[in-house]
């Protein structure tokens, strides 16, 4: 019973605490300093607040003066502060009843029962919501038939039922592990089946694999923000079997292996809710019609199976500036030589011509030489004597 009631009272405290952070009325220091310590019909707010404070330590009927001092507080006539403002968003009730529940005791037989009987008690007034993230759970019907194919998503000025779709397929994603939607994905849904049957396989967990060619970081609507969804991203992954028709996943955690980037090329694994045919405006405006569509499926996490395709490359990026510098090099050689070898063959042609020229001039004249000298000196010869020395006009020589 004491451990009891000193929950009570350490949520009573935490409940004053809070509820003095958003008074309704503020005293300034001067009427603090000229209100007297008691009054039954304008308390004033520190005054009440210690108050509460001290008869909570008082046995007995502890608990119940700081109770009644505390509701006193937010009762019309006194004014004071307002239970509303810890209760105001769902964020804050959350936080209180965390607070209650993080510094209940420990230790004793019942301590079991009590936290399960707290934490049963802030689903029921909607604290916070008990979900197994280890379970994939089903999109409600309702939530599936206010999805619009071929559309962009709606935002609430637009669609309101939509929107509410959407927020819903996000919340549930972010609930649900990456290690649930990778055991209950399924294989055989391929983006031909997405794209030709979307409302067949709306709400289906789906997985894609291919590469993430780029990544940004979205603000959350203002309705995600409040339900705890902080962060939001957009990937597009191409696959190798549909070419230039990428695939748009939206999940809400980020791996530590990958960061937000405009041009990459990471290969990865993604699992998620298929939520519809999404149409999207390409980066070509200037097509006759720059809208397509494409398979928007919204998960977790991602899981990336091989590191960025163009880091791998930067070491041959040199190599990859000096090629086109290498090949201009080697077609003025190879035209170089392809140059000489015709100067050459010319310059030998022209030589060889001129040389048949010339032997074709004087070939006759030295066939004509030849006979006639030829002639001659066998005339000549037929008429000398062979051993007449004295008469002969070339003594010593024979002919």
């Amino acid at each position: 019973m004491s451990k009891t009631n000193t929950i009570c009272k350490f949520i009573v405290l935490v409940f004053l605490f809070l509820a003095c952070l958003f008074p309704r009325q503020k005293a300034t220091s001067q009427d603090i300093d000229t209100v007297p310590l008691f009054q039954l019909f304008q308390p004033e707010q520190s005054y009440l607040a210690t108050l509460c404070i001290g008869s909570g330590t008082m046995p007995g009927i502890g608990l119940l003066g700081s109770l009644s001092t505390l509701v006193s507080g937010d009762d019309a006539g006194f004014n004071l502060w307002s239970f509303a403002a810890p209760f105001s968003s769902r964020r804050d009730k959350t936080l209180l009843a965390t607070c209650g529940l993080i510094l209940m005791p420990a230790g004793s037989a019942s301590s079991g029962i009590e936290t399960i009987g707290f934490l049963k008690i802030g689903d029921e007034e909607d604290f916070w919501s008990l979900i197994n993230s280890d379970v994939v759970r089903p999109i409600p019907d309702e939530f599936l038939e206010r999805v619009k194919d071929e559309k962009p998503i709606s935002g609430p000025s637009i669609d309101d039922l939509e929107a509410s779709a959407y927020y819903e397929f996000v919340l549930m994603a972010h609930q649900t592990s990456a290690l649930a939607f990778a055991q209950s994905a399924r294989k055989d849904l391929t983006f031909s089946d997405l794209m030709t049957k979307p409302r067949t396989n709306r709400g289906e967990v789906v997985e894609i694999k291919g590469r993430l060619r780029r990544l940004r970081k979205i603000t959350p609507p203002v309705a995600l923000l409040s339900v705890g969804v902080s962060e939001l991203y957009e990937g597009w992954v191409f696959q190798e079997m549909y070419g230039p028709n990428p695939v748009c996943i939206l999940f809400t955690q980020l791996p530590d292996n990958i960061q937000p980037f405009e041009k990459d090329d990471f290969l990865i694994e993604f699992q998620g809710y298929f939520f519809k045919k999404y149409r999207y405006k390409t980066a070509n405006s200037g097509s006759e019609n720059p809208w397509k569509d494409t398979p928007l499926v919204i998960g977790k996490t991602l899981n990336v199976t091989r590191g960025s395709f163009a880091s791998s490359e930067e070491g041959s990026t040199w190599a990859k500036g000096l090629l086109p510098l290498f090949t201009v090099s080697s077609l003025i050689v190879l035209t170089g030589i392809i140059g000489l070898i015709i100067w050459f063959l010319r310059g030998d042609q022209k030589t060889s011509n001129r040389l048949r020229n010339r032997r074709l001039e004087v070939d006759p004249i030295f066939k004509d030489y030849s006979t006639t000298i030829g002639n001659q000196i066998d005339i000549s010869a037929s008429k000398l004597p062979e051993n007449d020395s004295g008469n002969s006009k070339f003594p010593g020589y024979r002919i």
